[in-house]
């Protein structure tokens, strides 16, 4: 009859234990769940606003770029899409594939066509990423009050490196180095956060 007791009494307190167990995982998730919500509810606020906004016509987009980017003057820009400029940096007159240069483009999140697409880069961003190759590596990081995706690769002996983030919750910046490392995008990225857009 004791050895009986005994046994219950052990299975009572491992269920005892599994329960209280369960009830603090089920109140983890519930508390990761209902801050998912709220950031949710905050970030689409922003993001559906985007949609009634009216974007900006290729012209004053075009106005927007500076004209030298981390000590390097601006060469050349056009409008190649809708809502879309782009532009070139460099310190070579003739900038092409051989010479250090600096890829800016800015893209308007503003209206319909904007909206889904900023949404989509906001996602990707949003991501946690750090990927390490043989040749270069990709990583998501908060910077100056940014989420950025950095990335850097050596291709033939040639720099290449990359930075994407959106600002001032609309423009989705891309920064693209030729014989540049990153740490020059994020120069770049920080003449451009005291722009006003």
């Amino acid at each position: 009859m004791r050895p009986v007791l005994i046994l219950m009494f052990l299975i009572l307190i491992v269920l005892t234990s599994c329960q209280q167990a369960a009830e603090k995982h089920t109140k983890s998730v519930e508390e990761k769940v209902e801050k998912f919500e709220k950031s949710a509810k905050k970030e689409g606020t922003w993001l559906q606003e985007l949609i009634a906004t009216e974007a900006h016509t290729d012209e004053v987009l075009l106005s927007k770029l500076p004209k030298q980017l981390a000590g390097v003057p601006l060469r050349s820009s056009a409008s190649p899409a809708a809502q879309t400029v782009a532009a070139t940096y460099s310190l070579n007159g003739n900038p092409n594939h051989e010479t250090e240069n600096i890829s800016l483009t800015i893209i308007d999140g503003a209206g319909n066509y904007g909206f889904g697409h900023l949404n989509a880069i906001h996602k990707m961003i949003s991501m946690e990423v750090n990927n390490q190759e043989a040749n270069g590596w990709a990583k998501t990081q908060d910077h100056k009050g940014n989420r950025i995706l950095l990335k850097e690769s050596l291709d033939k002996g040639i720099q290449f490196s990359e930075l994407e983030y959106i600002k001032d919750n609309r423009y989705h910046i891309t920064l693209s180095g030729r014989r540049y490392d990153s740490n020059k995008l994020l120069q770049a990225k920080e003449e451009l956060e005291k722009l006003k857009f």
